[in-house]
């Protein structure tokens, strides 16, 4: 289950951060800590069914809470419909009664204005408003209660009564016996009026009463459906935005507990964890990714474990290296010492210095020397670089001239030039100015490039070239030899590699002379390029600065 104090940031936050979180937030981690909704959130979490089937349902829940919503409103407006319908009858029904009420007050009415103008057409007035009157009446008696059929049943009497005194009355009038038809009239007439007209009343006063009753009642009924509709509707609200906060947090807080676990993950801490109690996807989801940290965290140690080791032994290797070029610099007065003295003693030789040599022996004797310088040349070339390695090489920084460069390398390299029959060409212009640095150094790096130009170029020539670019001087050495292809350029410079092994079978060298051309270039602070097409020549470029602030030292 996830723990009682939820994560509301998505990232670990400091003792005083209480105060920075909105109070939205605060409010919320109190309904999921200290109220049921925390319980019913984790009690939908652990519902084992999809995601999509739970937002399926509260959906239909919702829906179905405002559809009730919707069928008691209209079942309220249907039942203020049908009293509305009702009051509106008990409305005809007083204005019945009172047309009712109006025509008795006409009959009297007319009967009096018989009397006094003793007008024989008065009569048949009396009759049509009777007419009347009995018609209103038959309308309210066929919705009257019990009650008033009573009351209706007397004012039929009465009214037949009433018909018959004016029947008397009428004779009388025709008979021009007007005094007697008053008496009749006074007599019999006027009480029973005055009865009917008491009946009337009777009958309209109930129908008023019944309406004011019936109002008020409908009335209450309104305004006990608007509050029955108000509360269901307010309800529903309440129940669809607790339904919605119960499912979106148990969507939310999966989400957030696993931005923590990849905030974790991120800042290296394999060994975190993720607790999801979700039975959906994101429960399935929290599965796989504290698996992915699981195997995370043993990759990690296995690494950390290989990487330890790999450390240990770079550490051997260094020390193992560094012994081996301190052991080879140590070794330079050793090696060079009875290598030179080798070739002193066959150059003395050579130049019958001891006397006169068999021919024979002397071409053995030139064979011995040329290996010799050629060894000479191997040894100078690994213990350079051992002495860069060990950090013993020194440059000897001082003035110097572009042109004595060149010159030292075209004579130092002439004779092998004229041996393979190509031309050696050196091209400097006249107004270069004194350059500083090791021009021992420097003339080595040219040497360097210029032997191995010759060394693969077959036939043409190979030109020597400086030129000044700004605060640099450029050294370039260009040949018609083999050249190379393009995907063995970058790999030319690096300790004893050759671009091809063919091809270094043919012609020979150690691959050392690149890579010590190219670290003597760096303590200068220049850099080295080469530009190359197979089978069109290559051309070998270093520069250096022509007046350098501060050359490196190893």
């Amino acid at each position: 289950m996830w723990p009682q104090k939820v994560r509301l940031a998505g990232n670990d936050a400091g003792p005083n951060s209480a105060a920075s979180i909105p109070l939205a937030e605060r409010m919320i981690g109190l309904l999921l800590t200290r109220s049921p909704l925390g319980s019913l959130t984790r009690w939908v979490a652990g519902v084992r069914a999809s995601i999509h089937t739970k937002l399926l349902v509260a959906f239909l829940v919702v829906a179905a809470l405002f559809i009730a919503t919707g069928a008691m409103s209209l079942q309220t407006v249907r039942d203020i419909s049908h009293q509305s319908r009702f009051l509106d009858e008990a409305h005809k029904r007083v204005d019945l009664s009172r047309e009712i009420e109006h025509a008795l007050a006409l009959q009297m009415n007319y009967t009096e204005i018989a009397l006094i103008l003793g007008d024989e057409s008065a009569i048949a007035r009396i009759l049509r408003e009777n007419n009347r009157f009995n018609n209103k009446l038959a309308q309210i008696e066929g919705s009257a209660p019990p009650s008033e059929r009573e009351i209706i049943s007397r004012i039929y009497s009465a009214q037949d009564q009433l018909l018959s005194t004016v029947a008397d009355i009428a004779n009388l009038i025709r008979d021009g016996k007007v005094d007697e038809a008053m008496r009749v009239h006074q007599q019999t007439g006027r009480p029973l009026y005055d009865g009917i007209e008491a009946l009337v009343l009777q009958i309209v006063t109930n129908k008023e009463n019944d309406m004011t009753r019936f109002r008020d009642s409908v009335s209450t009924s309104v305004r006990r459906a608007n509050f029955l509709n108000a509360g269901v509707a307010g309800a529903a609200v309440f129940l669809a935005l607790i339904l919605g906060f119960i499912i979106s947090w148990s969507l939310i807080l999966p989400v957030r507990e696993a931005d923590v676990f990849l905030s974790q993950l991120a800042k290296g801490d394999f060994s975190t964890t993720i607790n999801v109690p979700n039975r959906d996807e994101f429960g399935v989801l929290a599965a796989q990714m504290n698996q992915m940290s699981r195997d995370l965290h043993r990759l990690y140690e296995e690494q950390r474990h290989a990487a330890q080791q790999l450390r240990a032994l770079n550490e051997q290797l260094e020390q193992a290296s560094k012994a081996k070029s301190d052991f080879l610099a140590s070794m330079s007065h050793e090696l060079r010492t009875p290598m030179n003295a080798i070739l002193g003693f066959t150059e003395l030789i050579l130049d019958e210095t001891y006397g006169e040599v068999p021919e024979d022996i002397n071409e053995r004797i030139g064979d011995i020397h040329t290996c010799g310088t050629q060894l000479l040349r191997l040894i100078n070339d690994v213990l350079d670089l051992s002495k860069i390695e060990a950090g013993r090489m020194e440059l000897q920084i001082e003035d110097y001239l572009a042109p004595d460069v060149v010159n030292a390398v075209t004579t130092s390299l002439g004779s092998l030039a004229e041996e393979k029959g190509l031309e050696l060409i050196a091209t400097v212009p006249p107004d270069l100015p004194d350059a500083r640095g090791d021009m021992k150094r420097i003339s080595q790096c040219l040497i360097n490039l210029t032997s191995n130009a010759l060394k693969f170029t077959k036939q043409g020539r190979v030109e020597i070239t400086v030129q000044l670019q700004g605060d640099d001087l450029i050294y370039r050495v260009t040949d018609t030899g083999i050249g190379l292809p393009p995907d063995q350029v970058d790999h030319l410079f690096e300790e004893f590699r050759q671009a091809n092994p063919a091809i270094a079978h043919e012609f020979g060298g150690t691959g050392l002379g690149l890579s010590i051309t190219k670290r003597f270039v760096e303590m200068h602070g220049g850099r080295i390029w080469v530009e190359s097409e197979l089978g069109k020549g290559s051309t070998f470029a270093f520069s250096v600065p022509l007046r350098p602030d501060r050359a490196q030292t190893t």
